[in-house]
């Protein structure tokens, strides 16, 4: 399966509806002199060629446009890959939800293949509900679903939904909301609270600053064949805080991890949601159980210490060459960090002092080294996490 061509073909089969909701957002944003102040209703604006929140209170960093959104639909096909599915809680497969929350849904894409999933398995009728603070996603009732959304803000105490309500609560890359479980200290909270006792809440994000893998890593702790399985086939690599990591060694990421780091203490995010994440779901002892994780790391380029032979697979074979799609994978994560990056360009110019003449240069000199030299093949990797725990 190529998939790059999946996520590309998938994302943009709903093009027009994301590309007409998100206009007419923009458009209402700019109609009236009234939206100078009034956030809520006139929520975007444009910043150079890209479109972002313009509340001044709202951090979140990245664009709220189509490249991004399809960015991101390229990094959830990714992740469906190489974590085996749209969630990982093991017992979900055999015991279907009957209704599911997907929080900063963005385009529901997740929500869409997660319908899917339990369609083929006989399971049609699982409602699905998402919120976000912008209206994106298309009506996916048009496609079959049981479906709604609400438009919310999480910074917003509480979400729109009653307690005790949803078998499945899931969050996906949203570490970079200031009211994440990222960010916030009851981050947990609202989604515990609106989830039924037996329920399970799942959260996936990666990291937004990169280190580099040290060659012969060990599979991690507790991770079970299939899992290992999925690693083998993906050209991935489980790991764990024991797993040994260094700083990034391309000089283009240590820039990039130096101006991000320096942005996000302004701002007051984390660069590193995977481990705060993990604390959050440990700290809800009194509402948690069965609390589990699974980490894994995608190498954004050909490793020089694979091409060596001295990595392994799960049999204790030398792993062979990557197939196309390891290969497509591996690309996938790189171009998706390379948008990721010029997303972030209004913050990271501004962190690097560069003036647009000097970052064009150093954007132009970044993206040859990562894409047509080689310049990843230190063991630079996206790391990506997933948690779930089941509410007592």
């Amino acid at each position: 399966m190529d998939i790059m061509a999946l996520g590309f073909s998938a994302a943009t089969a709903s093009g027009s509806d994301l590309h007409s909701n998100l206009s007419s957002t923009l458009a209402a944003s700019s109609s009236s002199l009234s939206s100078l102040t009034d956030y809520s209703t006139y929520p975007l604006m444009r910043q150079g060629d890209r479109t972002y929140f313009r509340d001044p209170e709202n951090v979140y960093p990245l664009p709220c446009d189509l490249p991004e959104i399809h960015r991101q639909s390229l990094r959830t096909f990714m992740l469906l890959r190489v974590l085996g599915g749209p969630f990982c809680n093991p017992h979900l497969a055999n015991r279907p939800p009957k209704r599911v929350l997907e929080i900063a849904c963005g385009s529901a894409l997740w929500s869409g293949l997660c319908h899917d999933y339990f369609t083929r398995r006989g399971h049609p009728d699982v409602a699905f509900a998402g919120i976000d603070v912008i209206s994106i996603a298309p009506d996916l009732r048009k496609q079959g679903m049981n479906w709604q959304f609400k438009r919310h803000d999480l910074r917003r105490p509480r979400l729109p939904f009653p307690d005790n309500y949803f078998d499945f609560v899931f969050i996906k890359d949203a570490g970079m909301c200031p009211s994440s479980p990222a960010q916030s200290a009851s981050g947990l909270s609202e989604p515990l609270r609106v989830l039924k006792s037996g329920g399970i809440l799942e959260v996936w994000d990666s990291d937004w600053s990169f280190r580099s893998l040290l060659p012969n890593p060990a599979p991690a702790r507790k991770t079970s064949s299939k899992e290992q399985e999925i690693a083998d086939a993906t050209a991935t690599y489980t790991f764990s805080s024991a797993t040994p990591f260094t700083r990034a060694q391309n000089k283009f990421m240590v820039d990039y991890n130096s101006w991000l780091e320096k942005s996000f203490d302004r701002l007051k995010l984390t660069a590193l949601p995977c481990a705060t994440i993990g604390l959050s779901f440990n700290s809800e002892v009194d509402l948690l159980e069965n609390v589990d994780s699974r980490r894994v790391a995608i190498p954004l380029g050909d490793l020089r210490w694979e091409r060596d032979g001295q990595i392994k697979d799960s049999n204790g074979r030398p792993r062979k060459a990557l197939t196309p799609e390891q290969i497509a994978i591996r690309r996938t994560a790189l171009l998706t960090t390379i948008q990721m990056i010029e997303g972030l360009e209004p913050i990271l110019m501004e962190s690097s002092g560069k003036g647009r003449d000097e970052w064009d240069r150093w954007w132009a000199a970044m993206t040859a080294d990562l894409l047509q030299k080689g310049g990843l093949s230190s063991g630079e990797c996206l790391e990506v996490s997933a948690w779930w725990g089941q509410k007592k």
